[in-house]
């Protein structure tokens, strides 16, 4: 090497040769795209039983060692966390909508986003991702994913479209608003922190439209990333979110409680249970 800093992922083989297939899908995968807020692979290599690969370092680890790590020194103000909320939203349109492959991720979550130096997020982990002709559904039979989440179409019915990334991705934009296990509409420290309220909202908003509970009612990416860099409007008014927490704090004085009905509050953990479908 020449002297570089490099992130290894190590793939084992098993009996069921479930490894190499993972290995050789990551590799056919990651070498096919290329965008600033997807992982870098440098190189892989095979031997014997071991698979390799070989990607840029990330300075800052992944998003889960911040969200929910021991250490409060780390707390991501709040231009930070739109950052790295729009970069998730970049790095999909282009999995989706710009790449000469339309790609489904399958396993957007906290720990599979990376952070370089500057917390630019770029996402990681192409092992379950596949490629899609346009406007196809495929059934899967056999789950693939993280559950929490998961999208209600795939993890009950097995259907699978780039439509269960963004489900995904609403759910993870949403955690960067948690404060702990409470949940509310937004973190106290953000208040103290001089966020731009209607920025704050437009993200609630984007999250919650990607968190419908029908497939067709969740917006491209491209809507998203309009949303999120005011070139598009908040037109659509979304549903109630497929699965909810209403729990909020007694003295949670929001300008916009207005919208909040409107807004409830989705997702409280990483807990491994299935999105309950609304009623």
């Amino acid at each position: 090497m020449d002297g570089r800093l490099v992130a290894v992922k190590k793939l084992s083989l098993d009996q069921s040769q479930q490894g190499e297939s993972e290995f050789l899908a990551e590799v056919r995968m990651i070498t096919s795209i290329q965008h600033k807020n997807l992982v870098r692979l440098i190189g892989c290599c095979s031997d014997g039983a071991q698979r390799l690969l070989v990607y840029e370092y990330m300075k800052n680890r992944s998003l889960d060692l911040i969200l929910y790590g021991k250490n409060d020194h780390q707390f991501l103000n709040w231009e930070t966390r739109f950052q790295i909320i729009l970069g998730i939203a970049r790095g999909l349109q282009y999995l989706h909508e710009d790449s000469h492959l339309r790609i489904v991720h399958r396993d957007i979550k906290a720990s599979n986003i990376l952070l370089d130096d500057k917390f630019q997020p770029k996402i990681g982990d192409f092992g379950l991702a596949r490629f899609f002709p346009e406007d196809q559904v495929y059934l899967s039979t056999n789950f693939a994913g993280t559950l929490g989440y998961t999208a209600p179409e795939y993890a009950i019915r097995g259907e699978l479209s780039e439509k269960a990334d963004i489900y995904s991705f609403g759910v993870l934009a949403w955690k960067l608003y948690e404060r702990s296990s409470v949940i509310d509409l937004v973190d106290p420290k953000m208040r103290e922190d001089g966020f731009v309220e209607k920025d704050v909202l437009r993200a609630i908003h984007a999250a919650f439209l990607c968190l419908q509970p029908h497939a067709n009612l969740r917006p491209p990416m491209s809507e998203i990333v309009a949303i999120l860099t005011r070139k598009g409007e908040m037109i659509r008014t979304p549903m109630k979110p497929a699965f909810t927490d209403r729990r909020r704090r007694k003295d949670e004085k929001l300008s916009w409680d207005t919208i909040s009905e409107a807004f409830p509050s989705p997702l409280k953990s990483d807990s491994p249970s299935l999105p309950q479908s609304s009623h």
